[in-house]
């Protein structure tokens, strides 16, 4: 297992993570709905491995996530990072919801107890909350930081504008950096490449990359949306998500079928290692431990530079206004750095 230096800081984070989202009997987003005793192995497994971070939140499975991780995690807890998430709807009431001083202050005792933790590692805004001052969410965090409840903090489905005010604030009021974003990032979707990845390079953030196979779209199981069948996850939903462009699939699928010939591997070890050599942190669920096993094979699989580029250019989506522009302004300006 490889590491990364996460954010800023000053810890290292396994290039792999293991997902809970399928965690929990509850099975209310059918996505997995794991018994305690499979929870349990494949955090065990992942543990071997040299998983060392493990990713969750207070909305999977209406909180059954959270309480079967902390339960498997017993015994090695202080040895792994766990990271959360706050900001979802968990009650009924109009205000169990949001990045309010009084959602957030609730909410982290809650996940607290069921993780059976008194600290949180990772603690991430799932998204952005415009019906709240950004002040009151970001020293709502802080407060949680020096009360020793949350080490790190970091955000989940920002806009680039969004981590950078908040980044921007937290560094005027001499709070503690955002370490890290959690953000969808795959061969299907590269939207973060655009304005995201720039700003998280420039501010030394670690991306942590959610649903890196598409929802198995990219194992190669689906040849369309028709074919949604029983025992995926997309078949057990009932719909897409998140959604993609059906038609450069094939190009994509195809790419990636002849780099699996040419690396004796699975479709989604090509996959998982064109993300690996992005310098990503790659967040890895599963519905069985079969699958669990399948997929870290992608550790032993290192693609070549030009099948790394092969990716990049059938994947690549057209280059955004005004990023084409600046390129063009600054063309005949690169210099050789000692």
């Amino acid at each position: 297992m490889k590491y990364l230096k996460y954010g800023k800081s000053g810890i290292f984070v396994s290039e792999i993570a293991l997902g809970a989202m399928t965690f929990g009997d509850k099975n209310s987003w059918k996505l997995g709905g794991l018994s305690q005793q499979t929870a349990n192995e494949m955090v065990r497994r992942a543990y071997a491995y040299g998983i060392n971070l493990f990713d969750t939140a207070d909305v999977y499975d209406e909180g059954e996530s959270e309480r079967a991780l902390g339960i498997a995690l017993k015994g090695f807890r202080d040895e792994v990072h766990i990271a959360t998430k706050v900001r979802g709807k968990t009650g009924n009431g109009i205000n169990n919801v949001g990045s309010s001083r009084s959602h957030i202050s609730r909410s982290v005792k809650s996940s607290m107890k069921r993780l059976n933790t008194d600290y949180i590692d990772i603690y991430q805004f799932h998204s952005f909350d415009y019906q709240v001052p950004y002040d009151e969410t970001i020293e709502a965090m802080q407060d949680l930081v020096e009360r020793g409840e949350v080490f790190y903090p970091g955000v989940s489905n920002f806009n680039a504008w969004q981590m950078a005010i908040f980044n921007a604030v937290a560094g005027e009021k001499g709070y503690e950096h955002y370490q890290s974003a959690q953000m969808n990032y795959s061969l299907l979707n590269r939207d973060i490449e655009h304005e995201i990845l720039p700003y998280i390079k420039h501010e030394d953030m670690t991306l942590l990359a959610w649903s890196p196979l598409h929802g198995g779209v990219l194992t190669g199981k689906y040849t369309s949306k028709m074919e949604m069948k029983p025992g995926t996850r997309m078949g057990d939903r009932g719909f897409v998500f998140p959604r993609f462009d059906e038609k450069r699939y094939p190009l994509i699928l195809s790419e990636m079928e002849k780099i699996a010939a040419e690396q004796g591997c699975s479709l989604s070890s090509v996959a998982l290692s064109w993300l690996r050599s992005k310098k990503v942190v790659i967040i890895l669920g599963a519905r069985t431990l079969e699958q669990f096993e399948e997929n870290m094979k992608c550790v032993d699989v290192n693609l070549t530079t030009e099948q790394v580029k092969s990716l990049d250019m059938i994947s690549e989506d057209r280059e955004q206004y005004p990023n084409w522009m600046i390129g063009r302004m600054d063309r005949g300006r690169t210099f050789e750095t000692a």
